[in-house]
């Protein structure tokens, strides 16, 4: 205890350095956990599914002739029974496919006047409850989708459709279309999903014998939704991924198979298409960058730390020497130091709980979760705190306390000082680290905003501005005709169209035949989209050669662009044979210049583009042109219209500008956390290299006033004491410059297109932390230089 005494009235001594060492490693702490929750929400993603480890997500690898191969995590629904068939290591599959729009054309649930419509169904197998280990808190386990005129509802759905009654062996009427209904019976009720799971359904229908002998149920390479396995234990992943894909490759050589483990299908499928379930995923690269930044904002703090908590105890000469003489040995004065530092780290941990309480709402409304704020307390909360409260304490601590320590008599009575050149050097070094690491955060968030403004405003090729798109299922699609015409009737409507593809998606492969110049039948894949006959015109694209679609009759008409028309090798295509694959022959008409159609990450790949009128689900994209002038209500009114006219009251448009936003949606939330971390990291640097100067400066005070008295001006002094300070932040940028660059290039080579990093960039970051670091250390030079000499003179 009594260590723990000398230690408090020490840091009440020197408290303005106490407050200001509390305060940056307070917000670094702070930092740490905000981060610390954010990583350990991530990494639990699907921690509540049984014995996880040995269930894996079934990956196609597709690799088609004459395109660019790519991951689907949807699989051909005969796929997965076929391989348990023929490998024993697979305990069980379950396929979770979404119910529209290839199974149903739409799903509305009713019941006693009360509809619901919802795209969040998916259609399974009765292995689901036990492979995901849902919790049924209604019904038998054994009754699971068992029945083909069955449902499973979530908590919630069954609340919305009946209230406070039970919902058990109720019959619903499902709607699939204008003129199909179909009676089925509630055998389950289940907790929702944990919010933590990358699978999220409102209810479960069965996989129907029906559907499986129809053409999308026997298709060996349709994209229908994903397939788990469990498998035994003690099984050779690579082994099996081998063995599965030679047996798959029996029905289609085009298709590799892969396994990927469940508790990776979170973080590590940013590169996986047709990824239909996959709740708020996010790229487990950025995970690994939050972790180091956490790392390198505690690294700043402790430096920080170190540095003042050494400085201070330089000048503790006199002090230490009368304690040793009166009998204290190392070890007394080793603790005392040690729990000074373990008192300065306890308040820091107690203001940084204090903070992270206060700031992880903001985090959450940032990253997009749900994080409580009860996570910061509890039990195992607790010994997190401890943890790190020891683990500071010794690394910050332990240093000052062995140098304070080992300090000698003599050198202490004689000159005040414990201890002289070598630690300076020291505290140059922790100096120089800080800012190495405050510069790579300054560097970093330059180039990753340029490039985030360059994605935003880049000519993607076709004019998108005031354009809105509002997703269809193929009851509104069989409304596209009256939509048409009712929504040209809006005075802020301009024109209408339709389309397939999600712009600034991953693109749709779809087989192609063409005739070859060398006049043979040729079969490869491109991505495919659907447009209105006036698609072309609707989007501004430009046509190189040829012409757009007719008006009465282009279904065998087709407009391919100038990355397809080089692949199949004619300078001029115009009029060339050329069909999906199984549907009658066509012709091309036209060829129109390249567009960026999916996400920037990616290089454009051939695109060929049909108006055929007889597959509604081909014209599931609606996209509705308006003008500037009294934009908010023609949206209001266009949105009523569309949900008066289609019954979908869920149904709400979106712009495309918005949209293709949310396609960097994780470069933008890593941006806005790195510019968080950047301005902290400064912020503590800045603080502690405050509290440095401010000290070296009280100590230098009868220098500088001899300077004044010799006839040094204001400006002198200022420069003569900022100096060392801007040195070793100058030698800082030398050393980040080059590690920066490195990194960041890695980076980009990530997309496609990318901005070049130019040598401003990095100059500017330069004469920020310069600029900064000589406005933190002037204001305290300043006050010294134009402070009454002969005062200071007197004292000394």
């Amino acid at each position: 205890m009594k260590y723990f005494k000398a230690a408090w009235r020490n840091l009440v001594y020197n408290r303005n350095y106490t407050v200001i060492n509390i305060a940056g490693l307070g917000l670094a702490i702070s930092a740490c956990i905000l981060i610390g929750l954010f990583v350990q929400n991530e990494r639990s993603f699907d921690s509540h599914i049984p014995n996880v480890s040995q269930v894996y997500r079934l990956n196609e690898y597709i690799h088609y002739d004459g395109t660019a191969p790519q991951v689907s995590a949807a699989t051909g629904a005969p796929i997965a029974r076929f391989c348990k068939d023929n490998h024993n290591e697979i305990e069980r599959y379950t396929r979770v496919f979404p119910a529209t729009p290839y199974i149903y054309p739409s799903v509305t649930l009713a019941y006693e006047g009360k509809k619901i419509k919802t795209n969040n169904i998916g259609c399974t197998d009765t292995t689901f409850a036990g492979m995901f280990g849902v919790t049924i808190s209604e019904g038998d386990k054994q009754d699971f989708v068992r029945d083909r005129n069955s449902i499973v509802l979530t908590q919630n759905l069954a609340t919305r459709l009946f209230g406070t009654q039970s919902a058990l062996h109720k019959t619903l009427r499902m709607i699939t279309d204008d003129s199909t209904v179909r009676n089925v019976t509630v055998c389950n009720i289940i907790e929702e999903l944990p919010a933590s799971s990358h699978l999220q359904v409102e209810g479960l229908l069965p996989i129907s014998d029906e559907f499986e002998k129809k053409f999308m149920g026997q298709s060996w390479g349709a994209l229908l939704g994903p397939t788990y396995l469990r498998l035994r234990p003690g099984t050779d992943i690579n082994t099996l991924q081998t063995r599965l894909t030679a047996t798959l490759h029996s029905k289609n050589k085009f298709i590799d198979l892969q396994l990927q483990p469940v508790k990776k299908i979170h973080m590590a499928s940013s590169d996986i298409n047709y990824d239909y379930y996959n709740y708020n995923r996010v790229d487990g690269k950025y995970i690994t960058v939050f972790m180091i930044i956490a790392l390198a904002i505690f690294l700043i703090a402790c430096c920080n730390f170190i540095n003042l908590s050494i400085a201070i105890a330089a000048y503790r000469g006199k002090e230490i020497a009368v304690k040793k003489i009166m009998g204290a040995g190392r070890s007394h004065i080793f603790f005392q130091v040690l729990a000074e530092t373990f008192i300065g780290v306890a308040g820091a941990v107690a203001l940084s709980i204090l903070l992270t309480a206060i700031f992880l709402p903001s985090m959450n409304d940032v990253v997009g979760r749900q994080i409580p704020v009860s996570n910061l307390y509890g039990w195992p909360v607790a010994g997190i705190y401890t943890a790190i409260l020891l683990t500071t304490t010794l690394f910050a601590g332990l240093y000052p306390a062995l140098l304070v320590s080992g300090s000698k008599i003599n050198q202490a009575l004689k000159s005040k000082v414990l201890f002289g050149g070598s630690r300076t050097s020291l505290r140059n070094v922790l100096v120089t680290g800080q800012f190495t690491i405050a510069l790579f955060f300054i560097i970093g968030l330059t180039i990753f905003l340029r490039q985030l403004q360059f994605l935003g405003n880049k000519n993607l090729g076709y004019a998108y501005e005031q354009v809105m798109k509002a997703p269809l299922d193929v009851q509104g699609v069989s409304k596209l005709g009256i939509l048409r015409s009712e929504l040209l009737k809006i005075k802020g409507v301009s024109d209408i169209s339709s389309g397939f593809m999600e712009l600034g998606g991953k693109g749709s492969l779809f087989g192609i035949e063409y005739l070859a110049p060398d006049g043979q039948r040729k079969n490869i894949s491109v991505n495919f989209e659907n447009g209105a006959a006036n698609y072309a015109g609707f989007f501004g694209m430009k046509i190189l050669a040829g012409r757009d679609f007719t008006r009465d009759n282009p279904n065998n008409e087709y407009l391919i662009n100038e990355t397809l028309a080089h692949k199949i090798g004619y300078k001029d295509p115009v009029g060339k044979e050329i069909n999906l694959a199984s549907f009658p022959p066509g012709r091309v008409v036209g060829v129109v210049q390249d567009f960026n159609y999916s996400s920037l990450h990616s290089g454009i790949e051939p695109l060929l583009i049909s108006s055929i009128n007889y597959v509604p689900v081909w014209k599931s994209q609606l996209y509705i042109k308006v003008s500037t002038s009294g934009i908010m209500s023609t949206v209001k009114e266009v949105t009523a219209r569309l949900k008066a006219v289609t019954g979908d009251n869920t149904l709400e448009p979106q712009f495309l500008d918005e949209h293709f936003k949310r396609t960097y949606d994780s470069e933008r939330n890593a941006g806005t956390i790195i510019a968080i971390i950047g301005v902290l990291a400064i912020s503590i640097a800045c603080l502690g290299l405050f509290g440095l100067a401010a000290f070296v400066i009280v100590k230098r005070a009868k220098e500088i006033s001899i300077r004044k008295v010799l006839g040094a001006s204001v400006a002198g002094v200022v420069m003569t004491l900022s100096r060392a300070f801007i040195r070793l932040v100058v030698i800082a940028f030398a050393i980040a410059t080059p590690m920066t660059w490195w990194l960041i290039n890695k980076w980009l080579q990530g997309f496609a297109y990318r901005i070049k990093i130019q040598w401003w960039m990095f100059a500017l970051a330069g004469a920020v932390a310069v600029m900064i670091a000589f406005l933190t250390v002037g204001v305290l030079a300043i006050r010294a230089a134009r402070s009454n000499p002969m005062k200071s003179l007197r004292t000394e």
